[in-house]
């Protein structure tokens, strides 16, 4: 929590406790407002627009049109905003999370109230008992690095899902999606019609994203932070872009950064991380973070965004979302290549499991490990396949958690939730059900976590032109044999921006905003020392055998660091927040 916030603490009525942060330094557009309006306290975040309209919604007019409607008023809503309306004439609260819960809200539900608060610090003070660790938020974080709404770090405290809406009425709660993703991919529109639509629509989105002072912008030098780099250019000259380096090539995208700096005419500034850097932020930014948080790209998109706090810029414009829209992760086009496979061989998956899997046939020749390998993937979902090369499915993952975390915790939780975000929706395509997977994984529960927090750390505010309703609502209408072709990743997005990126962006291969830390760790005594003493002071918590520590510490340090870098990071921040809040 920022040193200039302040905490709201009174109760908006007597059942509901609502604890918000207000911060002096920061765009007014994303502060909290409040409103009395006929017996409704109304809470906003962000600034939600009429869909109809799009001119700004406030607080006062929110409550004019819940009195009007009830809660189905929010489906007349458009953009990134977080809801809390507490009706005291019938002792009801809703709470409402846009599409892509863009800002966290957490509740505790009571059988004489409800507690609401825009961070767990604050809900943590102002309950009367100690909160209890989660064990099996420990088992989902170990799965997915970070923990998936609705559940969190503690027992009992929730989060907001996306386009959630939760209702307490008289000790009694209730939830419901209010919105799903239709994706009708029925168009008369050829692609090149489709791609020049995609690229007007941009401007449009981006053009609005463009109407405050001193708005700045990420730059990795990947489509989506490029593109809207280019775009803002149009509305801001010269517009402040930002930069974050590697001095190890392998992870180092700056020469695309400086390739649309030159393009465009873009004011960039840069900075080349080094390992003393984390270091010195992972106290800091651990602890500002509501939950143990493994995913280390959080480290240089800090640094990015207290680069543009100190150029002046109190507002960032962030690329995330294009690739979970327009199909831009090679995981998509790995697990689509193996789906048609597994429907091609489908008479045969039988046999290859028999003579393959169920024999005593070794492992090696590694072509031989390769076949067995392949016909358990093909024996798998889409969604299990995903995570085939996920840490608790290469390990034993009783030989992981301690004893009592395995009798008390379901270990295959994570495994069943991705499967049943996947079955959401049946009838769309292998595709679109992978991306919108992500959209609640990758990007709610991840991406935007990550980018909304240290931009907060760091004194800025962040939007996210990719993730306008205009663009979602344009993505769901693009074919997906489209949006991803063989060989292709995001073939219509790539189209819609051909001649206006520069070609080394636009044919760059999929990269990422990874931090080096396995390799740093193996080399940098300083940060290894770090590393290898929070692991081990895993061993006073009870969750995880003493030799899975061990083993863990010992295959980053003989195996390969790269690769084990991740899970020693992992580990790592989960004992460094542990310390840090038990």
């Amino acid at each position: 929590m920022p040193e200039s916030a302040e905490l709201t603490r009174e109760p908006a009525s007597a059942a509901v406790q609502v604890l918000i942060n207000h911060s002096n330094d920061r765009d007014a557009s994303n502060q909290w407002q409040r409103a009395l309006v006929q017996g409704c306290e109304v809470y906003c975040y962000g600034q939600p627009l009429q869909k109809e309209c799009r001119t700004a919604a406030s607080p006062g007019l929110i409550g004019q049109l819940y009195r009007a409607q009830g809660s189905e008023f929010i489906h007349g809503l458009t953009g990134h905003y977080a809801l809390i309306i507490d009706d005291r004439r019938s002792g009801t609260c809703h709470v409402f999370a846009d599409r892509f819960a863009t800002h966290r809200l957490y509740y505790r539900s009571l059988s004489c109230g409800l507690i609401i608060a825009d961070n767990l610090q604050a809900l943590r003070g102002a309950v009367t008992e100690p909160l209890t660790l989660s064990r099996q938020a420990v088992v989902n974080y170990l799965y997915h690095h970070m923990i998936p709404s609705p559940k969190t770090v503690y027992e009992g405290v929730y989060c907001l899902e996306p386009a959630q809406r939760v209702t307490w009425r008289q000790g009694a709660l209730s939830t419901e999606t209010w919105w799903q993703p239709a994706f009708e991919q029925q168009t008369s529109q050829s692609e090149q019609q489709l791609a020049d639509e995609l690229f007007v629509l941009m401007q449009d989105v981006v053009a609005d994203y463009c109407t405050k002072d001193k708005t700045g912008c990420f730059l990795s030098g990947g489509l989506d932070s490029s593109s809207l780099a280019g775009l803002v250019s149009q509305s801001i000259p010269s517009p402040e872009v930002f930069s974050i380096g590697f001095p190890i090539a392998q992870y180092n995208e700056i020469d695309y950064a400086r390739a649309a700096v030159e393009h465009f005419g873009l004011n960039g500034h840069e900075y080349c991380m080094t390992p003393q850097d984390v270091v010195a932020a992972l106290p800091q930014v651990v602890g500002s973070m509501d939950q143990p948080f493994g995913n280390s790209s959080v480290i240089p998109t800090y640094f990015c965004a207290q680069l543009a706090r100190s150029q002046g810029v109190n507002r960032l414009i962030a690329g995330d979302g294009g690739d979970e829209l327009f199909a831009g992760n090679q995981r998509y086009a790995t697990q689509l290549q193996r789906d048609r496979w597994r429907q091609r061989l489908k008479p045969l998956i039988g046999m290859l499991d028999l003579t393959l899997l169920r024999s005593s046939l070794p492992d090696s020749p590694a072509l031989l490990g390769k076949a067995k390998s392949f016909t358990r993937q093909l024996k798998m979902t889409i969604p299990e396949n995903v995570q085939y090369y996920n840490f608790l499915n290469l390990l034993d993952r009783k030989a992981i958690f301690s004893a009592s975390v395995v009798k008390g915790v379901d270990l295959f939780e994570p495994d069943r939730q991705c499967q049943q975000l996947y079955d959401v929706l049946p009838d769309a395509s292998p595709l679109d059900r992978l991306l919108y997977l992500d959209w609640k994984h990758t990007l709610a529960d991840n991406d935007l976590v990550k980018v909304n927090s240290m931009c907060r750390l760091a004194g800025v505010d962040v939007v996210y032109p990719m993730l306008d309703d205009r663009l979602v609502d344009y993505s769901l209408r693009v074919p997906a044999s489209i949006k991803l072709t063989r060989g292709n990743l995001r073939h219509l997005y790539k189209r819609a921006m051909g001649g206006f990126l520069p070609d080394k962006i636009l044919h760059k291969t999929k990269h990422g905003f990874g931090l080096p830390f396995g390799l740093w760790t193996k080399d940098h005594p300083q940060l290894q020392k770090l590393a290898y003493e929070a692991i081990d002071s895993l061993r006073r918590y009870d969750l995880f055998q003493k030799k899975f520590i061990d083993e863990a510490i010992n295959r980053h340090k003989s195996g390969h660091a790269s690769y084990y870098g991740e899970l020693v990071w992992v580990l790592m921040v989960l004992a460094l927040w542990l310390d840090r809040n038990y």
